[in-house]
C-alpha cells in the first residue's frame, strides 16, 4: 500500500522532464529539478486541468509556443524556454496523432523524403529547427 504524502508536502512537475518531485513543508526550495538540472518553475502536479480543443487549435498553440521559445532562448532568462516547451509539447503528443511543432512536421516530412534537402530560416539565418 502506498504511503501517504506528509500533510503540507506538495508534488512538483518538471516541465521539461516530467519528473515529480515531492517536497514536504520544511523542506529547503528547489533550485532545480534534481533529474534533468532545469531551472524552470516547476508546476503543482496535482493542480491539472482538462481543456477540450480541435487538434488544429492544439497545434496553432504548439507551434506558436515553440516559436517564442525558440526566439528567445538567447535572451537573459529564456534560456530553458525551448526544454520546457517541448518538453510540454511532447507530453501532450503522447495524447495526440499530430505534429504540435515545426519542429515534429519538419521531421516527419525529413523521415518520408529522406533524400531531401530542408532548409529553415530563422531571423535570415539558417538553423537546424
Amino acid at each position: 500500500m502506498p504511503q501517504s504524502p506528509p500533510p503540507g508536502s506538495v508534488r512538483l512537475l518538471c516541465c521539461h522532464c516530467r519528473a515529480i518531485t515531492e517536497l514536504a513543508p520544511d523542506a529547503e526550495p528547489l533550485r532545480a529539478c534534481p533529474k534533468c538540472g532545469s531551472t524552470a518553475v516547476p508546476a503543482d502536479a496535482d493542480d491539472t486541468v482538462t481543456v477540450t480543443l480541435t487538434k488544429h487549435e492544439l497545434r496553432i498553440l504548439g507551434i506558436w509556443a515553440s516559436n517564442y521559445a525558440e526566439g528567445i532562448k538567447d535572451r537573459p532568462g529564456g534560456e530553458d524556454s525551448p526544454r520546457v516547451v517541448y518538453g510540454i509539447l511532447d507530453h501532450l503528443g503522447t495524447q495526440t496523432d499530430v505534429a504540435l511543432s515545426l519542429r515534429q512536421d519538419l521531421a516527419d516530412v525529413r523521415a518520408a523524403f529522406p533524400s531531401s534537402r530542408v532548409t529553415i530560416y530563422r531571423n535570415g539565418e539558417e538553423t537546424d529547427l
